[in-house]
């Protein structure tokens, strides 16, 4: 005979069953619309002061593919990205390879250079991901653009390059990148640069939606009742 399920076993594993799906990795949403892609060096490169302020449209069935060094289609792939320098767009993540372009007896560095306060940077406009906030992001310099191994920047905190400029504009430093030296020369010096956006689920009408935690509690304080009801 089978016994029948005391409420309490119940609500135990409807609890579980709750948690489990709470705490499931979600699926990552991608960009989804056109990037625009901004190099901007107010001080020019090294050997040449004049200023730098070219954009390319990436569009979002290219993203994947992104910016390529040599590639048609602007200033940015045909005249000042270095030899297999890329900019693309994976998931919700920005990839940037950065090559050395300078070195001195201080360093090894991209060549770009800042003017009056402001960075030689990328800018990266209208990053766009369904039902989703940008709110920040996660940054790593590893090869392969891996969360870890060996990374090819010596210099700053990859972390201290990356800006949220606003809702849907991110940006990377270009002038302060000191690249390690691989011992192969500066030609092979470079970066591979990691911008995981992180982001805030958009709830109904443009709200938010309440954190796994609160939502755990929520289902299992509506399962007692629920329980309480059958007792009752």
């Amino acid at each position: 005979m089978r016994l029948a399920a005391s409420p309490v076993r119940r609500l135990l594993a409807a609890m579980a069953g709750t948690l489990l799906l709470l705490s499931a990795p979600s699926a990552r949403a991608g960009f989804q619309s056109d990037v625009t892609v901004r190099l901007i060096a107010p001080g020019g490169i090294q050997g040449n002061s004049t200023p730098i302020n070219e954009q390319q449209v990436v569009a979002v069935a290219d993203l994947a593919t992104g910016l390529q060094a040599g590639a048609s289609g602007g200033a940015i792939t045909n005249t000042w990205m270095l030899a297999n320098e890329e900019v693309t767009f994976v998931g919700n993540a920005i990839h940037v390879r950065s090559y050395a372009g300078y070195d001195d007896a201080t360093g090894i560095y991209t060549g770009y250079l800042g003017s009056g306060g402001a960075h030689a940077r990328y800018e990266f406009d209208g990053l766009s991901i369904a039902g989703q906030t940008i709110v920040g992001f996660s940054v790593y310099a590893f090869d392969g653009y891996l969360t870890s191994g060996f990374s090819g920047l010596a210099s700053p905190a990859a972390a201290s390059l990356a800006h949220l400029i606003d809702a849907d504009t991110v940006s990377l430093d270009l002038d302060s990148i000191l690249f390690a030296d691989r011992g192969t020369g500066t030609s092979n010096a470079h970066a591979d640069f990691r911008i995981d956006l992180i982001t805030r689920d958009n709830g109904n009408n443009g709200g938010t939606l309440p954190e796994p935690a609160t939502l755990a509690l929520l289902a299992i304080a509506a399962l007692g009742a629920g329980a309480a009801r059958r007792r009752g």
